[in-house]
């Protein structure tokens, strides 16, 4: 999953962070949980997208870690704090997150 995000970062989703705001393309959550069960209510999927850390930056807004110099760049795999943001769908069908700049907590070495 990630080396094919890494190969298509530019921004075709139609939304572009202002400010402190980053969009981030997050891992896809899973259609079932990990004993098999199906997650079958749209509330459900969409508090585990919610919930969902990992996941590669698209795009920075301009004033993203302005007083403190870039922590993350486009194309890093970041983990970001759960519930943070919110949820948006592209111009391209993928569901992105729009999050502040101090919810990333983490960047992830590439495999």
């Amino acid at each position: 999953m990630y080396k094919k995000q890494m190969q298509t970062i530019e921004n075709k989703s139609g939304i572009h962070p202002v400010g402190v705001s980053i969009l981030v393309l997050p891992d896809e959550v899973e259609q079932t949980t990990e004993s098999g069960i199906v997650i079958s209510t749209h509330t459900e999927h969409a508090r585990e997208e919610m919930r969902q850390t990992d996941g590669v930056v698209i795009e920075l807004g301009a004033k993203a870690y302005f007083d403190e110099g870039a922590r993350c760049k486009i194309g890093d795999r970041v983990i970001m704090a759960a519930y943070a943001g919110m949820i948006r769908k592209g111009n391209d069908g993928k569901n992105y997150r729009l999050i502040l700049d101090d919810d990333v907590k983490a960047i992830l070495e590439k495999e």
